[in-house]
């Protein structure tokens, strides 16, 4: 598979988010300040109100240095029972990010070890590829319901092709994963053998799922 772009490189830790605060540190004059002069984050919350942790507190537009030329651009959410960093780079970028976020205010304001409040890391990406593989082989009698489908439309057509492969996790199961998906791309022609797809891995196990299919169309 060829990497066109990352649409999304989304981190997610779970954990009482208020536990990261034992001493009451305020806000508005520490964690505020904090984030907009270390990351320069150019949409943040109003100070106006009390945050709603329900719905989310976010800091969009911020930036990261990975240590290449010029720094990603971040965004962070804190919820009631979690923060979510999200990027266009990876996800590797996004942990980094996310650590960098509490090894600094930890050792600005005496915060507890991470390991004792965070109980699970999950990962999202969603990435548009390329590959002049056909999904279609994966079984040739897919293409009787390409064929009715055309001449049912259209006669003398050959306009659908299958167009996405998807692999759900268990719905009853407490936080289920997102599924994995692989699908062409919305307004895209054909021709372009453009693809997207979102998995719930980090970016580089999610280029490696894409190489493993397209080896199994080859």
């Amino acid at each position: 598979m060829k990497l066109l772009s990352v649409n999304l490189a989304r981190t997610i830790l779970l954990g009482p988010m208020s536990d990261l605060n034992p001493r009451g540190v305020s806000l508005d004059s520490a964690l505020f300040p904090f984030l907009v002069n270390t990351y320069k984050f150019r949409k943040v919350p109003s100070l106006e109100e009390i945050p709603d942790l329900s719905k989310g507190m976010k800091f969009e537009l911020g930036n990261f240095d990975i240590g290449g030329d010029y720094p990603i651009v971040v965004n962070l959410t804190f919820y009631s029972d979690g923060m979510v960093a999200d990027s266009h780079s990876s996800t590797s970028h996004t942990d980094a990010f996310l650590e960098d976020i509490y090894t600094k205010f930890s050792e600005l304001f005496k915060m507890p070890p991470g390991e004792s409040i965070i109980k699970q890391r999950l990962h999202l990406s969603q990435l548009f590829v390329s590959t002049d593989k056909s999904l279609q082989t994966i079984n040739p009698k897919l293409n009787l319901i390409s064929k009715y489908l055309s001449e049912s439309v259209e006669e003398g057509s050959n306009i659908f092709q299958t167009g996405g492969i998807s692999f759900w996790p268990d719905q009853t199961s407490k936080v289920p994963p997102t599924p994995f998906s692989f699908e062409r791309a919305v307004g895209a022609p054909f021709s372009e053998n453009r693809y997207y797809s979102a998995a719930p891995l980090p970016t580089d196990k999610h280029l490696e799922l894409l190489d493993m299919l397209e080896n199994i169309l080859s």
